[in-house]
């Protein structure tokens, strides 16, 4: 049976050697078939090549795993027509369904859904959560597609209406035991992955799976199917259990981290830098020197403290045009091997809690402002003569978890401050943390600023115009600001014009 409309459909594909020929053979009334395949080892592409000499009009195509909603939104871009019809590799379409179809007047403002049968070792399973089961397979992609989610994707509805079809799939979900085990520890740390930075403890885990057990198994009728019904209730069970007891182990890692410290001509106090970082509590993965042109006595310094240094110690270097912060940033961002970063000024000294404190507040999308502690002249003069940062103990240098937590969770700039003012007042470059994909989402820093100032605001701005937001951290993220004397002005108005015209236009990338 052959369709009168021209409908592409997209399938993903691993290892499906058992189902993958049934579920082609079903297919043969549509206009084209685009097949994704998933570095399939087994005789899926085999068996795939042989329906291909039946049905001309199958286009195979092969990617490494990037999360199934992006798989399937890459299929969807190598489909010729408008109407995508998105099945998995283990689902065969009813013939009755595909008559169905022939019958529909499709809109392209709807979505259409088709039941599922979900078949456990051939059974058809009406219990435990998996019926009715209502999947979203018929739509325009002009209208709607796939989110970007690494599992449990669907598509984006919006505004769009969902049509529920009477006739749909049959799905060989599971034909055994270690089947469904393999599928729920996969899923589970996927969803874990994906949900990373959401809160999580054993307690909601070990709730979410016994919560899960006693639905499936008793409201939704699984003790009515045997030994089946409680295999399945029981998996679903720990498969809620795994996911957030993963997820709460995985917000429990520590994040690689590079601490990148900017210098020029002052070994002196980067000498400083150098030991507070030593003495850390906590390391990190490496340290990158931002060098902006300094001469041979840097060098020298460096090469000196990387034959002992507790990690990894790089000297990024440029030749000395002129201040050149931003690009000497950002070659020192781009080497960078961690997915985390902090960056100081090489007149910052490192109280020891450091890197932990940027590290428990640290998130995705996220600017955080470390706090700074300025020294006067004589307790710079005492910190260079080997004296400890401890001697200059104040309540702005008070280590406080609780007062740190509630000004974090209080008080944050997004993008809709610059509605009402152009200018956030206190960011400072020498104490910030962001992770490291989202600086290369905006270009890092701004390199068209010659000379000091509003370098750090306008990275700021392009940050939250790309939907990131500004937190501070308060008494945590402490260091030490070693006196100097200013650096020249004569570059910042100039600067203030860049940042202004960021500002305007709600810049994310400057180049």
């Amino acid at each position: 049976m052959k369709l009168s409309t021209k409908i592409s459909v997209c399938i993903l594909v691993k290892n499906a050697q058992d189902t993958i020929k049934e579920c082609l053979e079903s297919l043969q009334g549509f206009d084209e078939i685009i097949l994704l395949d998933n570095q399939s080892s087994d005789d899926t592409l085999k068996i795939v090549n042989e329906f291909k000499n039946k049905f001309g009009n199958l286009r195979i195509y092969s990617s490494e795993f990037i999360g199934f909603g992006p798989l399937k939104n890459l299929a969807i871009s190598y489909a010729s027509n408008d109407w995508i019809f998105s099945i998995d590799s283990d689902e065969v379409l009813e013939l009755s369904a595909l008559k169905e179809l022939e019958n529909l007047e499709l809109n392209p403002n709807n979505i259409y859904a088709m039941p599922r049968k979900n078949l456990y070792k051939g059974e058809w399973i009406k219990a435990c959560g998996w019926h009715p089961d209502f999947v979203l397979r018929l739509f325009n992609k002009t209208k709607t597609k796939f989110n970007s989610n690494f599992v449990h994707e669907s598509l984006e509805v919006g505004n769009l209406n969902v049509v529920k079809l009477k006739n749909g799939l049959r799905h060989y979900a599971y034909d055994n035991m270690s089947v469904l085990i393999d599928k729920m520890q996969k899923y589970s740390t996927l969803w874990a992955k994906q949900n990373r930075h959401k809160s999580s403890t054993m307690a909601s885990a070990v709730l979410h799976g016994g919560w899960k057990f006693i639905r499936d198994y008793f409201f939704k009728s699984g003790f009515m199917y045997g030994y089946k019904g409680f295999v399945i209730s029981f998996c679903n069970a720990l498969g809620a259990f795994f996911k957030y007891a993963k997820l709460y182990e995985l917000n429990h890692q520590m994040l690689s981290v590079s601490l990148v410290v900017t210098t020029y001509n002052n070994e002196k106090y980067l000498e400083q830098v150098l030991k507070s970082i030593e003495s850390l509590d906590y390391l990190p993965n490496e340290v990158l020197i931002a060098d902006d042109g300094s001469g041979k006595n840097t060098a020298n310094l460096i090469s000196k403290f990387k034959q002992n240094f507790p990690c990894e110690l790089k000297h990024i270097w440029h030749e000395d045009r002129g201040f050149r912060l931003s690009e000497i940033r950002n070659k020192a961002i781009n080497s960078a091997k961690s997915e985390y970063i902090i960056i100081i000024d090489g007149d910052m000294v490192l109280d020891r809690s450091f890197i932990l404190d940027h590290l428990k507040f640290a998130k995705k999308n996220q600017f955080l402002q470390g706090s700074r502690v300025v020294l006067n002249e004589s307790q710079t003069a005492s910190i260079i003569g080997g004296g400890n940062v401890c001697e200059f103990k104040s309540f702005k240098s008070t280590r406080n978890a609780i007062l740190s937590k509630l000004i974090y969770k209080s008080w944050a700039i997004k993008s809709d401050f610059f509605n009402k003012k152009d200018f956030i007042k206190g960011i400072r470059g020498c104490n910030m943390s962001f992770y490291k994909s989202d600086c290369m989402a905006i270009g890092g820093f701004n390199e068209s600023f010659v000379g000091w100032g509003r370098e750090d605001s306008e990275f700021v701005a392009r940050f939250l115009f790309n939907g990131g937001e500004l937190r501070r951290i308060k008494f945590a993220g402490i260091a030490y600001h070693l006196y100097h004397t200013e650096n020249s002005r004569e570059m910042l108005e100039l600067n203030h014009q860049i940042y202004l015209d960021t500002i305007k236009n709600k810049r994310v990338n400057w180049q």
